[in-house]
C-alpha cells in the first residue's frame, strides 16, 4: 500500500485549527484562574480600538505565534512516526518558545511561568494528539 504524501496545506489547515482550539482553552484557563491572570502584555497604541484587554492580545499574540511555529515544525513532525511523538515535539517546541518570550517579558513570576507551562503543555498536547490522531493530517 503506498503512502499518502501529506499536504502542508492541508496540516496548515488542521494547525490553525489546533492553534485556535488550544488558544480558546488558554483564554478560558486565564479568565478563570486567578493566579494565572494576564495582567500585562503590550497592546499596539494603533490597534487600542481592537481591546484594551491584555488578555486579549496575549490571545492574539499566543494564536499567531503558534501558528507560525507550528507551520516551521511540519518537516520534523511528518517525519515522525508515532502520534504520541508527533504531539510531544510539536507541543514542547511551541510552549518552550512561547514561555521563552514570556520569561523575557520579565512581567510575570517563577510560579507563574512553571503552571503556564504545564496548563500550556497539557493543553496544546490533548488538542494536537487529538486533531492529528482524528484527521490523520500528519499521518506517518
Amino acid at each position: 500500500m503506498a503512502r499518502e504524501k501529506i499536504s502542508f496545506l492541508k496540516y496548515f489547515l488542521w494547525i490553525i485549527v489546533i492553534v485556535a482550539l488550544f488558544t480558546a482553552i488558554d483564554f478560558a484557563v486565564h479568565s478563570m484562574v486567578d493566579y494565572l491572570e494576564i495582567y500585562y502584555y503590550p497592546i499596539p497604541q494603533s490597534l487600542m480600538f481592537v481591546s484594551e484587554s491584555p488578555l486579549v492580545w496575549y490571545a492574539i499574540g499566543k494564536f499567531f505565534g503558534a501558528t507560525i511555529i507550528g507551520a516551521l515544525l511540519f518537516p520534523i513532525v511528518k517525519r515522525i512516526p508515532k502520534l504520541w511523538a508527533k504531539s510531544l515535539v510539536f507541543t514542547l517546541v511551541i510552549i518552550v518558545l512561547l514561555e521563552v518570550r514570556y520569561i523575557l517579558s520579565g512581567y510575570y513570576g517563577n510560579l507563574w511561568h512553571l503552571y503556564n507551562f504545564i496548563q500550556h503543555g497539557i493543553a496544546l498536547f490533548a488538542v494536537s494528539y487529538i486533531v492529528f490522531w482524528k484527521t490523520k493530517a500528519v499521518r506517518a
